[in-house]
């Protein structure tokens, strides 16, 4: 039988946001399906205003466009607009260069001005500087051991290389009007210091750094009063697996820890001051969802900030005038701009600005279910009756050190609309739930986080009864390995499984990645691979005991995990026996990593709904029968 699909708008999605110097304006670039356009946001009105800026060729490459979903763009004080792209092979591979762009806004869209060649380019970003003369700057990773700065103005006909520096660059903080940029450095080891590059003497030097051990940032500074906020992960200073944030004063001395600004449960991120440098925003986690918080320093106190429940991410902007910008989102908000007002009247006033149309997104909320070893928060999508409906879907997030948030799912929405419950739970080792939840899965990956899912599918399940299908459990990358290893322990626990871009053990993912998934998985106690000796962790050694449907998706081109990790599964069922097409579909496609996991194309995400819902639906028809 087959299945008919909601029917729903073009799932948006929008990523890429970035401020002017002077916060008059703001850019990000918003997809829906295969098309991506860049929004620029007037933040002049008390209410941001939003214009879509369709793309424009290249100048003499009218096949060339310049907008997709590896670019990055950068409004300027005046209106106008740099975009910056890595380009890509004819398979979407990086090709090792890019090119610089800028435009300017006018009636029928954006038009390109001028455009630069940016040689050894894997990756790359934009920042302006502060003040009205406008300096902008084009960081480029040209590899994993080197970066570049190139200076930019947008009337001269070529870049101006300002120097090389040594590690792969991230962040970007001024410590002046346009000669310091404070930037974050990855060197070797993977391990991260802050440096001060002083672009006219087009030279640098550590500014910030710990030790050779610990991931040591800038977050913000403010040119204004001369404090300094960093991050840093020092032994003594993490707390409940959250970096530790630190204040340099004026005058110099040593970074201090303000015991209120680090004593919270919630994992707390700085993110920007205002404009007398006298308030430090910060975001707060805490569980599935996310606030913000103004800390003093002069007074040691911090303020939270009311808001709706839901996601923020920086970058945010506090303005001159009070207010601030940031990313928002909800689970039935795809990612918008929030602009939170000052409370010189009746306190904080936060609102998020809807600009998607009047589509009815699902709603969700948030539930405790109990777990083998307490509770365990769950994000659930179909209402009051969720543990009755026809379909459920049991979701198990990447990692293992992540979480699900209270944000905009895609494929959530498209599961609920169909019908389906959706529950995705933060079993242990999710981050925002404290020390205490997360540390028993550092070095014993598909153990404790492993029983969690275990138990709660079988507590979701015996509350369904025998007159409803049996969950599915679905997973993409580590959760994909967990939703896996699940199908094999308990294999008359579900209807059916799911796996995204899975790996099918540690010690196999070990040894076929590269770069930083592989250090980080040597990183996490794995290296000498526990999972190695024993059977129940490694997916091809346990998959024979797999009964339940099965759909396994890869990417050509993902890079995190290698497409080779599923296609040693496929041959594995192969061996076992199995029929493709019967036990379980196996679908390659040419996306990346992220792709695969957000299912971001739409044949991709129709067959996993179509999955779920026939999976269901074909072993109720089977209980029937019976």
């Amino acid at each position: 039988m087959t299945e008919t699909l909601p029917d729903l708008p073009p799932v948006p999605s929008r990523f890429g946001f970035a401020f002017s110097a002077d916060g008059r304006w703001a850019t990000c670039l918003r997809s829906a399906q295969d098309s991506v356009v860049l929004e620029r946001w007037d933040l002049t009105w008390p209410r941001p205003s939003l214009r879509t800026l369709d793309d424009a060729a290249l100048p003499g490459r009218p096949e060339e466009r310049i907008i997709d979903r590896g670019s990055g763009a950068l409004p300027l004080n005046d209106g106008r607009v740099l975009v910056v792209r890595p380009a890509v092979g004819e398979h979407g591979e990086p090709a090792g260069h890019g090119t610089l762009a800028a435009a300017e806004p006018t009636p029928a869209g954006l038009r390109i001005t001028r455009s630069w060649p940016v040689p050894r380019m894997l990756a790359g970003f934009l920042l302006a500087a502060p003040g009205q003369a406008q300096v902008a700057v084009l960081v480029v990773v040209e590899n994993e051991r080197h970066s570049r700065i190139w200076r930019v103005s947008p009337t001269s006909p070529v870049l101006e290389p300002v120097l090389r520096i040594p590690g792969v660059l991230s962040g970007g903080v001024w410590a002046d009007e346009g000669r310091l940029l404070a930037l974050d450095r990855d060197g070797a080891g993977h391990r991260t210091e802050g440096i001060l590059v002083d672009l006219r003497e087009r030279g640098w030097r550590p500014f910030w750094s710990v030790s050779d051990t610990t991931g040591d940032r800038i977050a913000a500074y403010s040119p204004r009063s001369g404090v300094l906020a960093v991050t840093t992960t020092m032994p003594g200073a993490q707390q409940r697996g959250a970096p530790q944030i630190g204040l340099r004063l004026p005058g110099g001395g040593p970074v201090r820890f303000p015991e209120t600004l680090n004593r919270s449960a919630a994992h707390r991120t700085p993110l920007a001051f205002d404009a007398s440098g006298e308030r430090l925003l910060v975001r707060e986690v805490a569980g599935a969802t996310a606030r913000l918080a103004v800390y003093a320093p002069g007074s040691d106190r911090i303020t939270p900030v009311p808001g709706p429940p839901g996601m923020l991410w920086p970058p945010a902007h506090w303005a001159g005038d009070g207010r601030i910008h940031i990313r928002f989102s909800a689970p039935h908000q795809p990612p918008t701009l929030a602009t939170v007002r000052s409370p010189e009247r009746s306190g904080w006033d936060m609102a998020a600005h809807p600009s998607d149309g009047a589509a009815a997104w699902r709603h969700a909320e948030l539930v405790e279910l109990s777990g083998p070893a307490g509770p365990v928060e769950a994000i659930v999508y179909g209402g009051p009756g969720w543990r009755d409906r026809p379909r459920l879907v049991l979701a198990l997030h990447g990692g293992p050190l992540s979480a699900w948030r209270y944000e905009f799912e895609p494929l959530f929405q498209y599961l609920a609309a169909a019908g389906a419950s959706v529950v995705a739970p933060n079993y242990r080792g999710s981050t925002g739930y404290g020390d205490e939840h997360l540390r028993p899965v550092i070095g014993d990956w598909g153990g404790p986080d492993l029983d969690d899912v275990v138990h709660l599918g079988h507590a979701i399940a015996h509350g369904r009864g025998t007159a409803l299908p049996r969950p599915v459990v679905l997973g993409a990358s580590y959760g994909g390995f967990l939703a896996l290893l699940a199908a094999c322990r308990a294999p008359d626990l579900w209807s059916g499984c799911v796996a995204l871009a899975p790996f099918t053990s540690a010690s196999g993912l070990h040894r076929t990645t590269t770069g930083m998934v592989r250090d980080r998985v040597s990183r996490l106690g794995l290296s000498d691979v526990r999972d190695g000796k024993d059977a129940r962790r490694d997916v091809l050694r346990a998959c024979e005991a797999l009964t339940a449907p099965l759909l396994v998706a890869h990417g050509a081109r993902d890079e995190a995990v290698p497409v080779e990790q599923s296609r040693a599964l496929r041959r594995r069922l192969l061996e076992l026996g199995r029929t493709e097409g019967v036990d379980f579909d196996y679908l390659e496609t040419a996306d990346d990593h992220n792709g695969v996991v957000q299912a971001w194309s739409p044949v991709l995400r129709q067959a996993v709904v179509r999955f779920c819902l026939t999976a269901g639906r074909t072993l109720a028809l089977d209980n029937e029968r019976r």
